[in-house]
């Protein structure tokens, strides 16, 4: 349990079979309201930490309003037990409708479509392998919605809700613009790069949202990002133009990978290209980490084609990409 500004505490969740390990869940203590952010797997470890740190800070479960930043499993697995409790659920629209469609079930349909699109066998991944299915809520929960630009007060801060799509869909941060402080959750991390995935063609380009989202967080006054995972942030634009520069490379990478003349699909690239996880190729890569790596390439091959460095076809339900340009340069 650490308190890192007046009033606002933080302790870890763990997150078991993750290589993330731990998530940090936030407390905001304010004379008649309490704030929880995030909450880990719905799992009997994290619950367990949750219920340690609530208990260390003297709150209880039915007392407090919890604010869900996204949709993924790690900060949202905990909210059918708050609600249970007797605790309010607060989230964006767009992450709390998904986060109750991986509950109900829709949202895996729309996630299953994508594997064959990129020319991925369901031996080698299965819905029942990504941990966000594994690890979701038990059953659709009632919330209500933080609209973008709304205000959140507890105590002495003032909350802006601030979109921070990228990530997710949806993703949101609180920001309070006197005190210079955010809780971004997994915009911005630091020593690792947040995972930007494919979400189906509603979000076009998502990986080119989230360059956007991270400009107009550089121009922001901040003292602290508070994020939902490793160290907390203090210098926010050095470690966005790190990230910056980390897809472009990335990119490049990718560019690099693919021949002239030659037709690739997704599972082609990602299995080509490197990721930071012991396993010594693609074949020895968990199949959970399957579902991140390809949906990150996508991601990537998105912005390219859309970028015009790349051309995407369908052919027999399998997307296939060419290279038109070599080299990738920042618009």
């Amino acid at each position: 349990m650490r308190e890192i500004y007046p009033n606002i505490y933080t302790f870890p969740i763990v997150l078991p079979k993750s290589p993330l390990r731990e998530i940090h869940s936030y407390v905001i203590k304010g004379e008649g309201r309490t704030l929880v952010i995030d909450t880990g797997y719905n799992q009997p470890e994290s619950l367990a930490d949750m219920q340690a740190g609530l208990d260390e800070l003297g709150i209880q479960m039915k007392d407090v309003d919890l604010i869900i930043t996204h949709l993924h499993a790690d900060h949202s697995g905990l909210a059918t037990l708050f609600y249970d409790a007797g605790a309010r659920i607060f989230a964006g629209k767009v992450d709390g409708d998904l986060f109750n469609a991986m509950a109900s079930g829709e949202y895996w349909e729309l996630l299953g479509s994508f594997r064959p699109l990129y020319g991925i066998s369901e031996e080698e991944m299965a819905i029942e392998d990504n941990p966000g299915f594994r690890f979701k809520l038990d059953r659709p929960v009632p919330y209500q919605v933080l609209e973008i630009g709304s205000h959140v007060q507890v105590g002495d801060f003032d909350f802006e809700v601030v979109d921070l799509i990228g990530h997710t869909p949806g993703h949101i941060g609180l920001y309070d613009r006197e005190k210079e402080i955010m809780f971004s959750a997994d915009t911005v991390l630091d020593p690792i790069t947040p995972n930007i995935t494919f979400w189906g063609w509603d979000y076009p380009n998502i990986l080119k949202t989230y360059m956007r989202t991270l400009s107009t967080l550089r121009q922001m006054k901040l003292r602290f990002l508070f994020p939902g995972h490793r160290q907390l942030i203090t210098d926010h634009v050095k470690r966005i133009d790190e990230l910056v520069d980390h897809h472009f490379e990335r990119m490049q990478e990718i560019l690099d990978s693919i021949a002239d003349e030659e037709r690739v699909t997704v599972r082609d690239v990602s299995a080509r290209i490197k990721w930071r996880i012991k396993a010594a190729n693609w074949d020895e890569l968990p199949k959970p980490q399957k579902w991140f790596a390809s949906g990150e390439t996508m991601a990537h091959l998105d912005y390219l084609v859309a970028s015009g460095h790349l051309e995407m076809t369908l052919e027999d339900g399998v997307l296939y990409f060419c290279k038109l340009q070599s080299h990738i340069s920042r618009e």
